[in-house]
């Protein structure tokens, strides 16, 4: 039986009750007892709680199921991509940020950092369904909606869906510059072309320097005809990043067709040789990147680092390649560290020469070269203790180095071990019979072993 149809039965048995003990009432006014009366009312009064009691109970349960009614489990939702074939690094993130998102099935947070993982390497479909479930999660928040509308254009969406994606986060964010960029190119693809120039003006008021901004709206304008405006904002994309090959082309485009000859052959010249193309400053999208630890990604990242002279990240990124199967980085990167360590301490500066050894054996921890050179700096700056345990470590990893087994004697003499160094120059002459530590045995007056 329905609510509707039980409540109507009720109300009906309840009227009947009124009426009946209304009409007792009436027949025997002044006749019947108050105890009678009394009794009557407690039998209304009983149906009531009891309709009532009813009522609440189912409409209770609607209530509760509507706002305790579970969502999809998260178990089925988030996906679980086959990650065999990926690199160590790439499969270790991504189930890492599934089990966080798994672990915090509510949080829109853990679930769309789980997406921007997917995101950042290539897994597209995976990475719109994590979106989409962050979405739902949190509406308002910015960033899931953001990056739903990019991936989604990436997919191959219906236009419309792209559209509308992109119109949810600008009214999230309406003075992101770099959303109205990616909208504005996203309706320029789709040939709107006077709704994508409208957005793009409304990036460059956001932004007077943006350069895609610029750039787009130049584009704009010149599938629209009006080829004042594109030249003014090609010319201004130029003037913000000269090496910018797509704003050269689009600027030789549009002084042909404006007939500026010259104009559009030197455009054209400047563009031939050009390799290097203008990216748009988004920190959402510089966030993700940052997750991506590819093995490409991974190059870029150490040759960015090591340039920048941040060799810390460098060297992460190295790890990172050499759990790939690109040992390479690594081997580069504490090369040109020893490089400068040795250059530090030919010019006489031990301080930074000390710093630089440090990082270089980090880098390379089983490098002889390394510690005979920082105990060589060491030795020079008088510090004999330190500079006898990076020969000692010398030593270890080349026992063969007749160099790092006289500069040891030479330290171990110093702190007058002198047993222990005549050990060190009698190693190094049986190794090398014509080695300086051979010399230096005979001033202490002991005969080497032939």
């Amino acid at each position: 039986m329905g609510k509707a149809s039980r409540r109507k039965r009720e109300r009906a048995l309840v009227s009947s009750v009124l009426a009946a003990a209304t009409v007792e009432h009436s027949a025997t006014r002044g006749a019947r007892p108050l105890r009678h009366l009394l009794t009557i009312a407690a039998v209304v009064v009983g149906v009531l709680a009891l309709s009532l009691g009813t009522w609440l109970h189912y409409s209770g349960a609607e209530t509760r199921g509507a706002e305790y009614q579970p969502g999809p489990s998260a178990v089925t939702v988030l996906p679980n991509p086959d990650t065999s074939d990926m690199t160590a690094p790439v499969s270790r993130a991504i189930r890492s940020a599934r089990q966080a998102a798994l672990s915090q099935p509510k949080s829109a947070t853990a679930v769309g950092q789980f997406g921007q993982v997917l995101h950042a390497h290539w897994q597209y479909d995976a990475a719109a369904t994590c979106y989409e479930f962050a979405r739902q999660l949190a509406p308002g928040e910015f960033r899931w909606i953001y990056l739903l509308a990019g991936v989604e254009e990436i997919r191959g969406a219906e236009s419309e869906r792209i559209v509308q994606l992109f119109g949810e986060a600008i009214r999230l964010a309406p003075r992101f510059a770099p959303v109205r960029v990616r909208h504005a190119d996203a309706l320029l693809r789709l040939g709107h072309w006077a709704d994508a120039r409208e957005e793009y003006t409304a990036a460059v008021a956001l932004d007077p320097v943006l350069v895609l901004a610029h750039r787009g709206l130049g584009q704009a304008a010149t599938l629209l005809g009006d080829l004042p405006a594109a030249i003014k904002h090609l010319e201004r994309a130029a003037a913000l990043s000269s090496q910018d090959r797509i704003t050269q082309v689009a600027l030789a485009r549009a002084y042909a067709m404006a007939g500026q000859v010259d104009q559009a052959a030197e455009a054209a010249r400047n563009a031939q040789g050009l390799t290097y193309e203008a990216s748009l400053p988004d920190q959402v999208y510089f966030e993700l990147s940052l997750l991506a630890v590819d093995p490409e990604t991974l190059r870029e990242r150490f040759t960015r680092s090591l340039g920048a002279g941040d060799e810390n990240a460098a060297f992460e990124a190295a790890i990172l390649l050499e759990e790939s199967g690109a040992p390479s980085a690594r081997q580069q990167l504490s090369q040109a560290s020893k490089q400068r360590a040795n250059q530090y301490a030919f010019a006489g500066e031990f301080d930074a020469a000390l710093a630089e050894f440090e990082r270089a054996a980090r880098f390379a921890p089983t490098d002889p070269e390394i510690e005979h050179n920082w105990g060589t700096v060491l030795l020079r700056r008088g510090d004999l203790e330190q500079a006898s345990r990076h020969f000692e470590k010398a030593v270890a990893l080349n026992p063969q180095s007749t160099d790092s087994l006289y500069n040891l004697g030479v330290v171990l003499e110093g702190l007058e071990r002198n047993d222990e160094a005549i050990a060190r120059f009698t190693a190094a002459v049986k190794i090398n019979p014509q080695h300086m530590a051979a010399d230096r045995l005979a001033e202490l007056g002991v005969v080497s072993e032939p």
